[in-house]
């Protein structure tokens, strides 16, 4: 038995003690989802758009991360719609970074591995580094817009006589505990990550201006705060929903079935 395999027997026993019967709901979503990125890498070896077909795989891999969670369709629903409407807004920010910030190809670090090789592959790099950016997005998204779903949904079976006012403001209260978790996990995932690099760069003496200018260093810098800026947007356009739509979705006085 390889590494690998080891870890996924150990995370498949610890997922059976700690969820119960949710347990092959969600391993199977991470299995799906593992399977849905080897599909955008394979479209796009074979000639997709890579920004559209990262877009259209994105939207079935959050449908995959929220409907395989073990959240109600309530819950899933209201939090699928605003990792939507989020995702959508992303790639309107996305584009123009990578154009002014001109982040596709590949850093100075990388010229010896790559000098034998041509680039001259038929794809688009700038593409490529949008769909990148949005696709690193998912997790961060899916996983804030289901925290606040379910926070706001347990509220409301608890106390359903929350005026749409005092909703709005308790859902501000868990936003920010929610956008705190989000940050500090995509911070420490990105410096765990690239923890080597950074000892890199110490060992070359790279000065802060050679550092701040290097185009692997400045790629990671903008995925990390485009993510953190879709958290910050899903963390209020699930409050609204959840405020507004509360008698459409039918969780006011009780749960869904």
């Amino acid at each position: 038995m390889g590494v690998v395999s080891a870890l996924a027997l150990v995370l498949l026993v610890l997922l059976l003690l700690v969820t119960g019967k949710d347990t092959f709901s969600i391993f199977g979503g991470l299995i799906l989802n593992f399977l849905m990125i080897f599909m955008v890498i394979i479209l796009i070896s074979l000639g997709t758009p890579p920004l559209l077909t990262a877009l259209i795989l994105g939207l079935l891999i959050l449908a995959l991360i929220i409907f395989f969670s073990p959240v109600t369709l309530t819950t899933g629903a209201v939090a699928y719609l605003v990792s939507v409407v989020v995702i959508l807004l992303l790639v309107v920010l996305i584009l123009p970074v990578q154009y002014f910030g001109q982040l596709q190809g590949f850093g100075n670090e990388s010229n010896e591995e790559l000098g034998v090789f041509s680039l001259l592959i038929g794809i688009s790099f700038p593409q490529i580094a949008c769909a990148t950016i949005l696709l690193s997005a998912l997790g961060a998204i899916a996983e804030a817009s289901i925290a606040m779903a379910s926070a706001l949904r347990a509220l409301l079976i608890e106390t359903p006589s929350l005026s749409k006012h005092q909703l709005y403001q308790d859902g501000r209260q868990i936003g920010r505990k929610v956008m705190a978790t989000a940050f500090n996990t995509l911070f420490f995932g990105f410096f765990g990550g690239y923890l080597a690099l950074f000892i890199w760069f110490v060992e070359l003496k790279y000065s802060p201006a050679l550092l701040i200018n290097d185009k692997l260093f400045i790629a990671e810098i903008a995925s990390i705060i485009i993510a953190i800026v879709a958290v910050t947007l899903t963390v209020p356009l699930t409050t609204f929903l959840m405020t507004r739509w509360r008698h459409k979705f039918e969780i006011d006085n009780r749960s869904d079935s």
